[in-house]
């Protein structure tokens, strides 16, 4: 069994039993505090990925080892991973810190304990005072960081963040990037983070892992993987003639 916090075995998954695989026999090793990227064009099976580590989408084939436990067939709440989507999916009728509860609530801490928690994570993620704001008000970044504190709350073992900042203007993006790589690197958080940004990949992952039709092309670090793409995709995908 590998020494690595979250090692996929030979992963493959189906969207349905007679299809051929969406993701093919994926194995990776990731080491506790690393943050790796998830690169590839829509449809290379990225989301799925996440899907099947969260438990959200069962692997067909292979085993998912997270700080030495198998949680292949885990059910999702059990797994102590936090995920998060682009569409951020913030209740509308709920205002930021009772969003930002919703978890905690879910796994029925008690409520002293939840407002503690629900104030040290807004404070993280620099929203203080935002605490009783209305999330119809709220701009698009300030969203995106309720979305991100709502998935911190319950102090997940591994953060798994699917485009997230997909929705966001580029110099909003660029700049939220900066600040989510500090985050997550001053929490000592194992993460995964989903992109079709070359850019967003290259600012905030220690690793990256280039997926294409449901394969890892290429798993390396942003330096090799500029300096030396595997395929002719992996270079067309970073901008490469």
């Amino acid at each position: 069994m590998s020494s690595s916090y979250l090692a996929l075995n030979h992963v493959s998954a189906r969207h349905d039993r007679n299809e051929d695989p969406t993701l093919h026999n994926i194995s990776v090793d990731v080491e506790a505090g690393e943050v790796i990227g998830v690169l590839g064009s829509s449809g290379s099976g990225k989301t799925t990925l996440l899907r099947v580590i969260a438990g959200l989408h069962n692997a067909s084939e292979g085993s998912i080892i997270l700080d030495g436990v198998d949680i292949t067939t885990t059910p999702t709440h059990l797994r102590g991973v936090g995920l998060m989507f682009q569409e951020h999916a913030l209740f509308p009728h709920l205002n930021v810190s009772d969003n930002v509860a919703f978890g905690l609530r879910m796994a029925k801490v008690p409520k002293p304990e939840r407002s503690i928690r629900v104030v040290e994570v807004l404070e993280l993620v620099g929203l203080t005072d935002f605490g009783t704001r209305d999330v119809a008000s709220l701009s698009g970044g300030e969203r995106q960081r309720v979305a991100l504190a709502r998935t911190l709350a319950p102090s997940p073992r591994l953060l798994l963040l699917d485009e997230p900042m997909g929705s966001l203007d580029r110099v909003l993006r660029d700049h939220l990037v900066s600040e989510l790589r500090e985050l997550i690197v001053d929490l000592g958080l194992t993460a995964l983070y989903v992109t079709h940004d070359r850019s967003e990949a290259f600012a905030l992952a220690d690793r990256i892992a280039v997926l294409d039709e449901g394969a890892v092309v290429q798993f390396d670090t942003p330096g090799v993987l500029d300096a030396s793409p595997a395929t002719e995709h992996v270079s067309r995908l970073l901008g490469h003639r």
